[in-house]
């Protein structure tokens, strides 16, 4: 069963229609209401009495979100389209009914969530693999899928909001901070270069209002542009990577300037730092499929590269994060898992696998991704392959 890719405009899945700031980005409800049992809903849902009996099974109550019962049943609310992929029979992930009962896959959703946790563990200073870069030896196979057949988050939130991605060398980004609330508790006295920066709770600043789009309640990604990236093959410009430092709440405009206040900071947030609408970007669920075999022929599907790494260009290991030369107009998606591998030196001799990859977001021609299993370490400048 293949998992369903959604890119969500509304993370609220209500049961019944909201109105207010959110509803705005709402979609209808379906129309062909029947009842089912005791209430009413738009679905067919199975009859919960063909569950196995161990299936944990939960049923639904007014004021319900697959947003709030993936926060509940799993401990993080990112991973609602694990409890969509659940739940098959729910045609739209906007809407769920009173009374229909959700199939709760318990153990493969928890280890999902634990492969959730240690990713964040990885991006705080846990070990990543990079420390075997010096050796030669093969290493074992190690695979975050954990839930064998079951799905797995692909990623952290902090993995979606923290880093960034590669764009556009000139993408226009007209508002940035240009100040803050705290500037002269801020200034260090004698010091020729001032590095100021700002964390969570301050007040800054900013250039840009109304007129460049900025709305009063709304929150924006942080971005600082940093370097151009190359490819480490042809050595031509890809694109910029743009770094993700946090995100602001704007809370009063006009028509050139806002004032906000940081409600998340990744690191050190500085006058110049850009502002971005926040994308609603879910943590891929996938099933991370077994790494092919030396016997394995390549698929003959399109291949890239690996184009750019946090942190080192070698000795990439499990719950790095890489960013590679395919995208969404390369029929790459959120929650593909590629196939990373080496030719062989010697002519003649199959290709070396090196390990698999997830994607987690995509741009026209470039993705982010988090390796997700590995035999061997990895560099920029590997190659890729869709499976």
């Amino acid at each position: 069963m293949s998992v369903r890719r959604v890119a969500p405009v509304l993370l609220l899945v209500v049961t019944l229609p909201l109105f207010g700031a959110k509803a705005k980005q709402s979609s209808r409800p379906p129309s062909d209401l029947h009842r089912v049992g005791d209430h009413w809903t738009a679905y067919n849902p199975p009859d919960p009495s063909t569950y196995a009996p161990t299936a944990k099974t939960y049923a639904v109550k007014s004021g319900d979100t697959l947003w709030a019962l993936a926060k509940q049943f799993y401990g993080n609310a990112y991973l609602w389209p694990q409890l969509w992929e659940s739940n098959t029979w729910i045609t739209d992930a906007h809407w769920i009914y009173p009374g229909d009962v959700l199939l709760v896959e318990g153990e493969a959703s928890n280890k999902a969530a634990e492969s959730t946790t240690k990713g964040e563990t990885a991006l705080s200073g846990g070990s990543t693999g990079a420390e075997a870069s010096g050796s030669n030896k093969p290493l074992p196979t190690v695979n975050l899928n954990t839930a064998g057949s079951a799905p797995t988050a692909l990623g952290a939130e902090a993995d979606l909001y923290c880093w960034g991605y590669l764009g556009s060398a000139k993408e226009p980004m007209p508002n940035e901070i240009i100040s803050f609330e705290d500037t002269e508790m801020l200034y260090q006295e004698g010091v020729l270069d001032q590095a100021m920066s700002v964390r969570d709770g301050d007040v800054v600043f900013i250039k840009g209002g109304s007129s460049t789009g900025l709305v009063a309640g709304e929150t924006y990604l942080l971005v600082q542009p940093g370097d151009l990236v190359t490819h480490p093959r042809t050595n031509a410009t890809i694109g910029r990577h743009y770094d993700f430092v946090g995100q602001v709440r704007i809370l009063c405009t006009d028509a050139d300037r806002a004032t906000g206040i940081v409600t998340q900071a990744c690191r050190e947030i500085y006058t110049g730092t850009k502002l971005k609408p926040v994308p609603q970007l879910p943590i891929p669920i996938a099933r991370v499929p077994d790494l092919p075999t030396i016997c394995d022929t390549a698929t003959n599907q399109r291949n890239g590269y690996i184009v750019n790494s946090k942190g080192f260009e070698f000795g990439l290991g499990i719950s790095d994060l890489v960013e590679i030369d395919l995208g969404r107009d390369d029929q790459v998606q959120p929650g593909d898992v590629l196939t990373v591998f080496r030719d062989s030196p010697v002519a003649g001799q199959p290709r070396q696998v090196l390990g698999e990859i997830g994607v987690l977001t995509t741009e026209s021609h470039t993705a982010t991704a988090r390796v997700v299993a590995m035999r061997r370490t990895m560099a920029v400048g590997d190659k890729i392959e869709m499976r």
